[in-house]
């Protein structure tokens, strides 16, 4: 009867564990073929739900800021220069935080992250379309637009992506960065003064809070992992967290209150608006007694849920307005 030698067998374990390697790092990189697998991987590389959502913040932010329901080409082609800013910058992000990306496993599935996409070629159609985005609302001759855009690109991927690792102000200068599709679609009308588009602009803003603390602390444990400093990271006790959660809850009421006074909404809609802070209510509170996971999604369901309704309200606003 024949024996192994421990060094063999410690050779062949080596090899063993480089093929199945190998084999994960071909399957990560390789993905699935044909049109759907085609979709897939350009749905997560551009982040097409979120893109989705933004340009329908924008359409309604500028619907409520039009002073007629007419579209024509100048707008249109605004329109389109602005997702190609916004593309840009999503790319870009994905770029920067491809190590951090790898980290964790709700993000390590991105093309850039696995490595499916290349982060040279990321980096190159991100500045072209930045750099097409740029150009054509630079050619528009809308300077104020041109230089919103250009803020909003720069506020996204060289203030806010950086500062996701270093402190967790990342919070409020990301809920800017969200809240700011509202002012650049009333841009594309040239409509800044208009009162809803501020309260729109506010809602979201202060939505956010509740909204990333319920991603924070779902995911507490992955971000501490890739060095991202969320507010459950950067301070454990939770005290940051609960104040991130109550000052966005309270901020929304106080929106719409202030909206009244102001008289940007009726009373029908800040009814329906104030309905809405209640229905994130509930959840929240249940979260800041006890910040476990199912409190977590429960808060998280909760506050996509009020996004799509608010947008609702505001598309519904202008219709009938």
């Amino acid at each position: 009867m024949s024996m192994s030698n421990p060094g063999e067998q410690v050779a062949n374990t080596v090899v063993a564990m480089g093929n199945k390697n190998r084999e994960l790092a071909r399957q990560n990189s390789s993905p699935e073929v044909g049109v759907a697998g085609w979709l897939q991987e350009w749905q997560a590389f551009l982040r097409i739900r979120i893109l989705f959502s933004i340009i329908a913040t924008m359409v309604t932010a500028a619907a409520l800021a039009a002073e007629s329901a007419g579209v024509d080409t100048a707008i249109a082609a605004k329109l389109v220069s602005l997702i190609a800013i916004i593309v840009g910058a999503v790319i870009f992000n994905q770029v920067l935080e491809s190590e951090s990306d790898r980290l964790m496993p709700r993000t390590s599935h991105r093309p850039v992250a696995a490595g499916r996409i290349r982060r040279s070629w990321a980096t190159v159609l991100g500045a072209v379309l930045t750099l097409m985005g740029t150009l054509g609302l630079l050619v528009s001759g809308d300077v104020v637009l041109f230089v919103l855009g250009l803020a909003a690109w720069a506020l996204y991927v060289i203030v806010y992506t950086p500062l996701k690792k270093k402190t967790s102000w990342q919070t409020p200068i990301g809920a800017v960065v969200g809240a700011a599709p509202v002012i650049l679609g009333a841009g594309l009308v040239h409509g800044y003064h208009v009162p809803q588009v501020w309260t729109l602009f506010t809602l979201i803003f202060f939505w956010q809070f509740p909204h990333a603390m319920a991603i924070a602390t779902l995911y507490q444990d992955q971000f501490a992992r890739a060095g991202i400093r969320v507010a459950p990271v950067a301070d454990p006790s939770g005290r940051l967290m609960r104040l991130y959660t109550v000052a966005g809850l309270v901020g929304l009421q106080l929106c719409v209150i202030g909206s009244v006074i102001w008289g940007a909404i009726n009373a029908a809609m800040a009814s329906l608006l104030t309905a809405g802070t209640i229905y994130l209510t509930f959840p929240t509170m249940a979260f800041l007694r006890s910040p476990d996971q199912f409190r977590s999604r429960q808060l998280l369901r909760h506050t996509l849920v009020y996004l799509f309704l608010l947008i609702l309200i505001f598309a519904v606003f202008r219709w009938f307005h």
